[in-house]
């Protein structure tokens, strides 16, 4: 259990200031304890008190980061505030951050639910504070989603909007009726406001209006702005960023009182790179998917980042241990077996090794600690985009990570000629990179190789896309289960008599069979000598690598 208390809030809370006087702000909090969920609209002005579980301290941050990034993501996709913008953040919202009215019929279990799903709310804010106050384009990045959140929040919520106030202690100066009769008319004309009913206006400094300022949307007098009630969302959400940026900057630096303990810090760590989504250990796809049909797969259904791995396999019949691990997981993420991916690897690597060496490399047994089946016989599971972006990225001579981001502008640009991308969408997918929007690029690739206008779902996940991809096309290329070797004759067949039907005989193509069939039993006979491979410290200092990741 994880101790949740004021050494980690104290720096975040920007009521009470620093260090200093614990008992007497424990005091002050646990007097609001009662009423400090009374309202779904929050500043988050004081840090949550008590205990929670480990589980619980990652569960709920990642449902929140998950909103966070639906925010960001559709933001990007789509204009904020348009139709399709908020049906697909609200339905986000809905799904992990959902939080009831008070206006619901009260009995315990309502109150109950409400009261959890608003503690729910509350903490994984603060989470997300400790998780994203230590660099400058982090802070920022949490600053401007949550305050996306919140207007959000505020516009769908505006009949909560006075009791915010109160709850708050926001005193903002109402208008009295004798002034405000005598500059209605100017105060609805600036703001816009044509329907009938008493206005209730509030009357604040300008600089507190800037945004309404900027639109020109505000009445504007000896350096107070007029703002009708119906406009309060711009001034809150300006003061909640405002306050949120300066509490970053104090838990930033507040961070070092909870750094030696390795449960919290890890977990804050990997909540920067998490995916929340399936993990695909059980693909959809399980045993339905052969190593023949990589050369096809690999045009039709790869993301970016697999494609460029098996293109450079297919090329040097060499990759280094990033990509085998990068490629490796993918491909057991599919459904292939551990014994085809073994086979393709093996043959792989022997275009350019014979089959003792390989023995002896150490392939073949990082294929099967990745299947579970060497080392601690842990289950791995395939990279998510936020891994491959935010790891370390390719050296020289690598081909791992991601291609968007890892990829200059040139190289990129020859990449998407060479798959055959048009050139208007090229430049539109280079715009995205060069604002860092990795993953909307990816699924601008997946929009134009599957001639979509909308790819339809948020793309999280190198196997997701295959996944997605194959429902697109109708899993037109399943055509079963396999073995590696008869589907590898049987497109070397195929092959053959296209490129040469008139110099081929049948009997040559017999032949050719009966030779790669020798050729494949003198490597599973030479394997089976070798069932225990002399592995090299090099091989090893790239397996520990992997070892080192799951301690």
């Amino acid at each position: 259990v994880v101790a949740w208390y004021c050494s980690v809030s104290s720096g975040i809370n920007a009521e009470y200031g620093d260090f200093g006087s614990v008992s007497k702000r424990r005091r002050r909090v646990h007097a609001m304890v009662d009423e400090k969920y009374a309202t779904r609209l929050v500043m988050y002005t004081t840090p949550p008190q008590g205990n929670i579980s480990t589980t619980e301290f990652y569960d709920t941050a990642l449902d929140r980061l998950t909103v966070l990034r639906a925010i960001y993501n559709n933001g990007i996709k789509y204009s904020r505030g348009s139709e399709m913008y908020q049906k697909a953040v609200h339905q986000e919202m809905k799904a992990h951050l959902p939080l009831r009215p008070n206006a619901m019929e009260e009995t315990d279990n309502n109150a109950k639910t409400k009261t959890e799903e608003r503690r729910k709310d509350h903490i994984s804010h603060f989470l997300l504070r400790l998780a994203y106050c230590r660099t400058e384009e982090a802070r920022k990045w949490f600053c401007d989603c949550e305050k996306e959140l919140f207007r959000l929040r505020l516009e769908e919520h505006k009949e909560e909007i006075s009791e915010f106030l109160v709850h708050n202690n926001l005193k903002f100066e109402v208008v009295p009726d004798d002034e405000l009769e005598k500059k209605e008319q100017l105060i609805r004309d600036s703001s816009q406001i044509h329907m009938k009913g008493k206005l209730v206006v509030y009357r604040v400094p300008f600089v507190e209006a800037l945004e309404l300022v900027k639109h020109r949307r505000v009445y504007v007098e000896q350096g107070m702005a007029y703002v009708p009630h119906t406009e309060l969302v711009s001034i809150l959400t300006g003061m909640f960023r405002a306050n949120l940026s300066k509490s970053l900057i104090k838990c930033a630096r507040s961070l070092p009182a909870v750094s030696d303990d390795e449960r919290i810090m890890s977990i804050l760590n990997e909540l920067t790179t998490a995916y929340n989504g399936d993990d695909f250990s059980n693909t959809k796809l399980e045993g339905q998917v052969s190593i023949a049909q990589l050369p096809l797969l690999s045009k039709s259904s790869f993301p970016p980042c697999m494609r460029n791995i098996y293109e450079n396999f297919t090329e040097q019949h060499h990759i280094k241990h990033g990509a085998r691990l990068q490629f490796c997981l993918f491909l057991k993420g599919m459904g292939i077996s551990m014994e085809d991916v073994r086979t393709y690897f093996r043959q792989e690597f022997c275009r350019k090794m014979d089959a003792e060496t390989y023995g002896k490399s150490g392939h073949d047994y990082m294929v099967r600690h990745l299947f579970g089946k060497e080392g601690k016989r842990s289950d791995k599971t395939p990279y998510g985009c936020m891994k491959i972006i935010t790891g370390s990225g390719p050296s020289s001579g690598d081909c791992h990570g991601c291609p968007f981001k890892h990829m200059d502008a040139d190289n990129l640009e020859r990449k998407l000629t060479a798959w055959k991308i048009p050139k208007v969408q090229i430049r539109e997918i280079l715009g995205l990179v060069a604002g860092q929007h990795y993953q909307i690029a990816c699924s601008k690739y997946y929009e134009v190789t599957h001639n979509k206008n909308d790819a339809g779902f948020g793309l999280n996940h190198p196997n997701q896309y295959f996944l997605e991809s194959q429902q697109a096309l109708g899993n037109k290329v399943n055509v079963g289960k396999q073995g590696y070797q008869s589907s590898q004759i049987m497109s070397s067949q195929a092959s053959q008599s296209q490129a040469s039907q008139s110099q081929v005989s049948q009997s040559q193509v017999t032949q050719s069979q009966v030779s790669q069939s020798q050729v494949t039993q003198s490597q599973s006979q030479v394997t089976q000598k070798n069932s225990t491979p002399v592995i090299s410290s090099q091989d090893l200092k790239d397996l520990a690598e992997d070892d080192f990741d799951d301690m």
